[in-house]
């Protein structure tokens, strides 16, 4: 099985648009019994997509506004900036992510209502292909994504192996926060499943309501819970080499029938609604578990960054300060896209230690992702240097790539030498970040010295991408 915590808030090495990622699927199946009444989704004009009942403002009671707004974007940070305007009234603001009926290249839309205003609506609504959008800084239940195939694990009853992840992560929550749960009846668990692989989506509701802080206090958690699993006798993969696999729009999910999170009893529409959500309704009132053994090292290990607070930032776009990195950047997004450039970059220090953290670059024209292995046909990628650890990673924009990452690559030396030196010599301050004092036969001639390192690098690159 694989274990997908998912980070929805953006971090400084990322963009708005590397904010969210899906969680929820909702479906019409999840629910008993037929719909009030049957809606869709329509189409008004060639940008705006919006559900039919927006369509009509008379269609919307006062008790219905009464509830808070309900509105459409096609960009996530226009939804974001909307969702925090209207969480200064309206606590229970969330965003829901839908694709576009007819689509075929996985197109969303973003949806920003409150819980009970976004239920009004949904109840009715005859296709329920949403999905639920974590702010990875708000407090959320603990949930897991299970993952495994059919086909290359014939002999595996799903029962079996998914009793036995839950009762790991039983212990490791006693252990780590000495929490006593009964997954048979704290653990909400979401099937669909098909006849070639099985899937679950399982929410943990944990005694006394305590949430994890955020979606990133949860990662270390996963982490050493993927440790124990790993180090056991009894190994729990996924065959499909931990690659998170797609979520089709028309993917059916229901309350599992090996649940016994509701016992005997059948729970209505609107609570199973509540019960999925990771970020409860009124969370903020939610007692917070106390993460005493988690240092804030660990927590940055995940982040990718250092806290908010403690960053210094700076854009651009075209050369950045470092153009030999820029052009061994590019030299490895030429393996994609020959016309690949660079359409922005984002310099990140430590304000602290006054050193640079960080550099992201946002190509264009090269939207080759690790997860999927190929290119997005619409959503872009950045690649984020860590100057700390002398590496590199490539994350996407895709909404099901959410909380998902390349391996960490090694810079090669002569590289990451030329970062440091220049860095150190403050060649890398505000005043002096226009790159186009450098002369290009310097940047030939830099290559040229270390022609041997970098074709040993590249060879290696090569054997990593037949793989």
């Amino acid at each position: 099985m694989s274990i997908h915590s998912k980070p929805i808030m953006p971090t400084s090495d990322g963009d708005a648009e590397d904010s969210f990622d899906d969680s929820v699927h909702l479906d019409d199946s999840w629910f008993y019994g037929p719909p009030k009444k049957k809606q869709t989704l329509s189409y008004v004009g060639k940008e705006n997509f919006i559900p039919a009942t927006l369509v009509d403002s008379r269609h919307s009671s006062l008790v219905e506004k009464s509830f808070g707004d309900m509105e459409t974007f096609s960009k996530q940070r226009l939804a974001i900036a909307k969702l925090e305007e209207s969480t200064k009234v309206f606590k229970n603001s969330r965003i829901f992510s839908f694709e576009k009926p007819g689509q075929t290249n996985g197109e969303r839309r973003y949806l920003v209502s409150t819980l009970e205003r976004f239920w009004s609506w949904y109840e009715t609504l005859k296709d329920r292909h949403l999905y639920e959008l974590i702010n990875e800084s708000s407090p959320c239940r603990l949930y897991f994504d299970l993952e495994y195939s059919k086909i290359t694990n014939t002999d595996i009853d799903h029962e079996t192996v998914y009793n036995y992840f839950m009762n790991t992560v039983r212990r490791l929550l006693h252990d780590e926060f000495d929490i006593d749960v009964d997954p048979a009846k704290d653990f909400l668990v979401l099937d669909s499943s098909t006849e070639s692989k099985f899937s679950a989506h399982v929410i943990c509701h944990l005694p006394n309501g305590y949430l994890f802080p955020s979606n990133v206090h949860i990662r270390p958690f996963c982490a050493r819970l993927s440790k124990i699993l790993l180090e056991s006798s009894q190994k729990i993969w996924n065959a499909d080499g931990n690659r998170s696999i797609r979520q089709r729009s028309d993917t059916i999910l229901k309350v599992a029938d090996y649940c016994t999170f509701y016992g005997p009893k059948k729970p209505c529409d609107r609570q199973v609604f509540y019960d999925s959500l990771c970020i409860p309704a009124n969370a903020f009132e939610f007692p917070l578990l106390k993460m005493k053994d988690i240092v804030e090292n660990e927590l940055q290990n995940f982040q990718g960054f250092p806290k908010f607070s403690s960053i210094k930032s700076r854009e651009g776009s075209g050369p950045s300060p470092f153009i030999q990195l820029d052009e061994f950047m590019l030299m490895v997004w030429r393996k994609w896209n020959h016309s690949v450039y660079i359409r922005q970059w984002k310099v990140a220090s430590d304000a602290n230690e006054e050193r640079i953290a960080t550099i992201t670059y946002y190509p264009a024209n090269c939207r080759y992702c690790f997860n999927i292995g190929r290119e997005h046909k619409s959503n872009g990628t950045f690649w984020t240097v860590n100057l700390h650890r002398n590496d590199f990673n490539q994350k996407c924009f895709d909404p099901d790539c959410r909380g998902t990452s390349s391996n960490f690559f090694p810079l090669p030396s002569f590289i990451a030498n030329s970062i440091h030196t220049r860095a150190a010599k403050g060649v890398d301050s505000e005043e002096n970040n226009d790159a186009s004092f450098f002369d290009e036969d310097d940047v030939v001639s830099f290559f040229d010295e270390s022609q041997i390192e970098l074709n040993d690098w590249f060879a290696q690159w090569d054997d990593v991408l037949e793989q």
